[in-house]
C-alpha cells in the first residue's frame, strides 16, 4: 500500500476515533429512510452550511485546513496535500521521513472530547495563548494528536502518524499546530 493511501486510511481512522461523543445533543435519532444509500447532499465548503450553534464554531465553518497546510507547506517539506475529509486535509510531513500530518475541524467538539483510543495517553498543554490536549498514542503507537481549542465546543485537531517513531508524529503534529494556530478564528 503507498505511503499516501496509507497515511489517508490511517488519518481517516484516527479522526473516528478521536471525535468522541457527546452526551450534549438534543432530539432524538431516526434512521434513514429508502435504499440503504445516503440521502444526503453534498456539503459545500461554504459559510452557507449548516452553522454550528456554539460561538467561534461558527467561524470554523469556514476555515479551510488545506489552505493551513498549504500556507505552511515550505517550512515543513509538506506534499501531497489532498482532502481526506470534510473539513480534513493531509499530507506527507518531510523529505523521507514517513510521516504523515492531517488537520480535522471539529465546530461541536471541544477539547476535552477529543480522548483517542484505549492505549492513549492524554495530557493538557497549550498551543500559542490556547488550551490544547496532547494525545500520544491517539490510535496506534506511533500516532499522536495535539487538538488545539478554538472555543469552549470547537476545536481543531492536528493529527500525525509516523512510521518511525511516536515521538517523530508528536514533535510534527506539534510543529504543524503551533505554526497554524495564529490563523485559527479568534
Amino acid at each position: 500500500m503507498s505511503l499516501s493511501i496509507r497515511s489517508a486510511c490511517l488519518i481517516a481512522a484516527l479522526s473516528l476515533v478521536v471525535a468522541g461523543c457527546s452526551q450534549e445533543r438534543g432530539g432524538s435519532p431516526t434512521p434513514a429512510t429508502g435504499t440503504g444509500k445516503s440521502s444526503s447532499a453534498p456539503v459545500e465548503s461554504s459559510t452557507s452550511a449548516a452553522s454550528p450553534s456554539s460561538g467561534s464554531g461558527n467561524a470554523l465553518v469556514s476555515f479551510d485546513s488545506c489552505k493551513a497546510l498549504t500556507s505552511i507547506a515550505g517550512q515543513f517539506s509538506l506534499t501531497e496535500i489532498e482532502e481526506v475529509g470534510k473539513q480534513e486535509c493531509g499530507a506527507e510531513y518531510g523529505a523521507d521521513e514517513g510521516v504523515s500530518v492531517s488537520i480535522k475541524v471539529w465546530p461541536d467538539l471541544g477539547v476535552q472530547e477529543a480522548t483517542g483510543g484505549p492505549n492513549a495517553e492524554s495530557s493538557d498543554t497549550t498551543v500559542g495563548p490556547r488550551k490544547a490536549k496532547l494525545v500520544k498514542k491517539a490510535f496506534s503507537s506511533s500516532a499522536c494528536l495535539v487538538a488545539v481549542e478554538v472555543s469552549g465546543k470547537s476545536r481543531v485537531d492536528f493529527l500525525s502518524s509516523a512510521n518511525v517513531s511516536l515521538d517523530k508524529a508528536c514533535d510534527a503534529a506539534t510543529k504543524i499546530a503551533t505554526a497554524v494556530e495564529p490563523s485559527l478564528p479568534k
